[in-house]
């Protein structure tokens, strides 16, 4: 909560409850095992969830490990609407209230059957419908700036999963807009971004 409140996002605000929900924000706990446990007692194969990227072998020890650990999670959908994936930003810690540098400020599922990064865009399930109708796609660099954007009532922007906006993304973004307006961060790997996207 304190992250979404420090975006100005107020899940009391109800445009930006609506936008919680569209892309159906929520929260890894901060433990090794809860997901790992749960999919057990389910009766879920480790085998088929380490598969598609929910829990990893663990290092050190055998067994396995949840792959997502205390973060803010957005659900990764396909054209049709189908979780296919899911991307975690990192939290402060809750004891020290420190953000761990040492992994990725984002964490995305890893490549699995049901999902190839370089052919998926954040957002393009909810923006379709807005992009198709007003011919123009808004693409920006993060999964906070498509969430905060479709709760101010702007829901036709979507995201790369990373900086890198490939050729498969493109062609995706084709079926629905043929005008794009690329709208990453000014710092050097925003301005190098646009210069690969325009490509």
């Amino acid at each position: 909560t304190e992250e979404l409140a420090r975006r100005g996002l107020d899940p009391k605000d109800p445009a930006v409850a609506a936008a919680l929900q569209a892309f159906r924000i929520g929260y890894a706990p901060h433990s090794w095992d809860a997901l790992t446990t749960y999919l057990r007692d389910q009766g879920v194969s480790p085998v088929a969830s380490e598969a598609v990227g929910f829990i990893a072998q663990r290092k050190t020890g055998g067994g396995y490990r949840d792959f997502f650990r205390h973060r803010l999670m957005f659900a990764i959908l396909d054209v049709q609407g189908r979780v296919v994936g899911f991307s975690g930003r990192v939290l402060p810690d809750p004891e020290t209230g420190v953000v761990d540098k040492e992994t990725g400020k984002y964490v995305n599922s890893p490549e699995s059957p049901v999902y190839k990064k370089s052919e998926v865009l954040f957002g393009m399930y909810q923006a379709r419908q807005a992009v198709r109708s007003c011919g123009d796609a808004i693409l920006v660099e993060g999964n906070f700036d498509v969430v905060s954007l479709h709760a101010r009532g702007v829901s036709n922007v979507i995201a790369p999963l990373g900086t890198a906006f490939t050729a498969g993304q493109g062609k995706l973004l084709r079926r629905y807009s043929s005008s794009v307006t690329l709208f990453f961060d000014g710092d050097a790997a925003g301005a190098k971004a646009t210069r690969d996207a325009r490509e």
